[in-house]
């Protein structure tokens, strides 16, 4: 299937990357070399509303908005929120996002820091855009894609996922306790939500070469916690925010291509 590594941030295990100690933008000229450079070709700066998401929303009390640069998700139940632009080419999509206690119509799960959940390259099972669905969980196990579940579980495990044939495939992850299933290490306080602490996520997708092998980075702060060398990766498709019984803040969402 390929190489997945898990970075738990105190160094790295079972790959050949050693970029812990370079800064964001450095990581970003790792996978994308002169004469090319980084150029921003979308973004959203949260001021004008959904036009450029499609909302699935399994619970109608779902609130979301966009405005005054923050995207705000409140929802008691599952919800994906879908960028209506295909993505594809060596390119990378960047976000700074903030934990809050989940709402009182969550229940028994209010108040809790959940699920900064992300599918990436997805597309349906023939290759068309994801078509819409309920945002109810099940619903997804369909796609083709990659999935990032950081936090999940009321912030127990964190995860990433390929979704194909109908499985949802593990690939790496650090889980806590019980939570735990076979291979993965435990989880660390970087891996985790913190209540109202900004996060900057990176999610890197590019074609493989000889010399770096790797075609996927997903990067916290700067610093890598998951990379996948796959021999025929998936290096296309759509994006979306995904999470369920949370609250979450986003800004400064942008893509950028290495070109």
């Amino acid at each position: 299937m390929g190489t997945a590594v898990c970075l738990p941030f105190r160094g790295l295990i079972g790959g050949p990357i050693a970029a812990l100690a370079l800064t964001l933008p450095a990581l970003a000229l790792a996978w994308c070399e002169p004469p090319r450079a980084l150029q921003r070709v979308a973004a959203d700066d949260f001021r004008a509303g959904l036009a450029r998401w499609r909302l699935e929303a399994e619970d109608v009390r779902a609130v979301v908005t966009a405005t005054g640069g923050v995207l705000d998700i409140a929802t008691p139940a599952g919800l994906t929120l879908w960028w209506r632009e295909p993505l594809s080419g060596d390119y990378a999509v960047r976000f700074t996002a903030v934990a809050l206690p989940a709402p009182p119509g969550a229940g028994a799960l209010a108040g809790r820091l959940s699920d900064l959940n992300m599918f990436w390259n997805a597309t349906d099972t023939d290759g068309q855009p994801p078509r819409e669905r309920s945002g109810r969980f099940a619903d997804y196990d369909s796609l083709q894609a990659y999935y990032v579940g950081f936090g999940a579980n009321g912030n127990t495990t964190t995860r990433l996922r390929l979704y194909g044939d109908g499985r949802r495939e593990l690939l790496a992850g650090l889980a806590e306790g019980t939570a735990a299933e076979p291979g993965e290490a435990p989880i660390t306080p970087q891996a985790r939500l913190h209540l109202a602490r900004p996060m900057t996520v990176e999610i890197v997708s590019r074609a493989p070469t000889a010399d770096d092998p790797v075609h996927l980075r997903w990067q916290l702060d700067g610093q890598p916690l998951f990379t996948r060398a796959d021999p025929a990766p998936r290096l296309r498709g759509h994006f979306a925010l995904r999470t369920t019984a949370s609250r979450l803040q986003i800004r400064d969402f942008e893509v950028l291509q290495c070109r």
